[in-house]
């Protein structure tokens, strides 16, 4: 006990510290290398210190942490859960420090910037506090201005994207209302946009190889090489093709899967269109999930769905789910991608959007950040990681499937199709960030998995934000599949209810915990 104190002290001291150096990050789930630590009480006035001399300061007291944690290794005080812990922090805490000092997390992107400029304005937005939304408004052209002085080396893709993303948020601040600042603040987005435009570039935006092998294999939690992720990928590709051909040609004669896929018929949208079909879609899965025997699923807060705000329109590439932290939970927010199947709908939508809400929702990203800040541990709550988080709700579409929530003769196909669609998304981001492909082959990559080519440009260019995390859907989800062949002889209710009790443990030690409490 006095050890487990400890541990919390440590983290809860870590967690202070970054929530009041970089309110926004750590609030936001948008920038999944900080903790999701929050403040005791909200300072509005307070952005995130992004200069060089902020992050020199948070480096060193990063390092202090990083030796405080290593001290209670060997102390023989800890038991099997706050080793399990420990390792978790630790692995957080390292790579957070190689993000600001060896990745330059946010000096050569003008979006990551923006990114907190845009996810901070909509926290005060959505908070109950009627001042929020001014005092951060008031205190935006003082961050952009310090922020700005961060950037360096700013690649040509990353200058043209902050400059679309910086229009897109300077149209959306014209429609928050009649608030005083929020003129300056405006002005404060077209002057950072004006200097961005004359900002020195270069054309390359690629990581050099050794730091794309730590996203890969650390930073992710996967543990591959490159080459290996890749293999992985190359694999899943194969063997979804191979499924969807054969599933294709049991269902309509063919083995063109795109073809059978754009030929499935539409479901009709209800009044109050795609936001009122997903809203019953939500219910229908939370209302399995329960009668499962998923313990957290019929607690959970309702799911908030809206379209994406034109502020974020620049960075997303598809729909996407945003948790709101706190303990206990208070819910999230599905957004819904305007350039993707759900966004173009009109009067009907294409039938793979039942997976979709699967993904975002039940028992996807919702039910697991539910339970994840409903943790009885503290230290848990704030921590989670790519490949869990999106393998996670990838295999959740396959659990549907085996346990009955999908019963439509076309649905196993439709979940392959998402997998293989996946692979080939993950394979085109590695082949791109390894400078293996350039833009115009990875956009080729991806209409070849059915995408429009105009939204394969834009996504391909979307993609060299974030490298290496397109693969944390497929290797994440194949993580999963096999601690399901090897510990899931219980069912699929036993198998969710483990892994959701313990937060997103490290896959090795997730691994150990299944096999302590299935059968196999």
């Amino acid at each position: 006990m006095e050890n487990n104190r400890s541990i919390q002290v440590i983290a809860s001291d870590l967690y202070n510290c970054l929530a009041r150096r970089f309110p926004v990050c750590c609030f936001s789930d948008e920038f999944y290398y900080f903790p999701q630590a929050l403040s005791a009480e909200t300072d509005w006035t307070a952005w995130d210190d992004l200069s060089p001399e902020g992050v020199r300061d948070a480096l060193s007291e990063l390092r202090k942490f990083r030796l405080d944690l290593e001290g209670l290794q060997g102390s023989g005080w800890e038991d099997d859960g706050d080793r399990r812990t420990r390792r978790l922090l630790s692995r957080h805490v390292d790579v957070l420090m190689e993000q600001l000092e060896d990745m330059k997390l946010f000096s050569s992107k003008p979006t990551f910037i923006l990114t907190v400029a845009s996810a901070g304005l909509l926290q005060a937005l959505q908070s109950q506090d009627e001042h929020a939304l001014g005092a951060r408004l008031s205190a935006l052209p003082g961050f952009l201005q310090g922020a700005f002085e961060s950037l360096d080396k700013v690649p040509v893709l990353f200058r043209d994207l902050g400059l679309e993303m910086a229009e897109d948020i300077r149209k959306w601040i014209a429609t928050l209302g009649d608030v005083r600042p929020m003129s300056q603040a405006a002005e404060s987005v077209d002057l950072f946009s004006k200097k961005l435009a004359r900002i020195p570039t270069t054309d390359r935006f690629q990581l050099d190889p050794d730091q794309l092998e730590r996203i890969v294999c650390h930073h992710s939690g996967s543990g591959f090489t490159v080459a290996e992720a890749l293999a992985e990928l190359e694999d899943e590709e194969r063997e979804t093709g191979s499924l969807l051909a054969r599933e294709s040609r049991n269902l309509a004669g063919s083995e063109d899967f795109n073809e059978l896929f754009g030929a499935l018929k539409p479901d009709p949208l209800p009044e109050g269109g795609p936001i009122r079909l997903l809203f019953l879609e939500t219910a229908h899965l939370k209302e399995h999930c329960a009668d499962l025997g998923i313990r957290e699923a019929s607690r959970a807060p309702d799911v908030d769905i809206r379209r994406l705000p034109h502020s974020l329109a620049a960075i997303r590439a598809a729909d996407s789910y945003n948790a709101r932290p706190g303990n206990p939970s208070g819910g999230g927010t599905f957004y819904i991608f305007a350039g993707g199947t759900l966004g173009r709908s009109a009067l009907s939508v294409h039938p793979s959007y039942r997976m979709t809400v699967a993904h975002e929702t039940y028992p996807g990203h919702h039910l697991l950040d539910t339970c994840r800040w409903n943790h009885p541990d503290p230290v848990r709550r704030p921590l989670e990681y790519p490949l869990f988080y999106e393998g996670w709700a990838c295999f959740g579409e396959d659990l549907m499937l085996q346990s009955g929530a999908f019963d439509r003769a076309y649905d196993r196909f439709l979940v392959t199709w998402r997998r293989y669609r996946h692979a080939v998304r993950g394979r085109t981001d590695l082949l791109l960030h390894s400078g293996r492909v350039d833009l115009e082959t990875a956009a080729v990559h991806l209409s070849q998995a059915g995408l429009t080519r105009v939204r394969a440009i834009e996504t391909v260019r979307k993609y060299a934000l974030q490298p290496a995390y397109q693969m944390c859907y497929s290797i994440g989800r194949r993580g999963f599949q096999s601690l399901f062949r090897s510990t899931g002889g219980e069912g699929v209710p036993n198998f969710i209810n483990a892994v959701l009790s313990e937060g997103e443990l490290l896959f090795q030690d997730l691994e150990h915990v299944l096999k302590q409490k299935l059968s196999t």
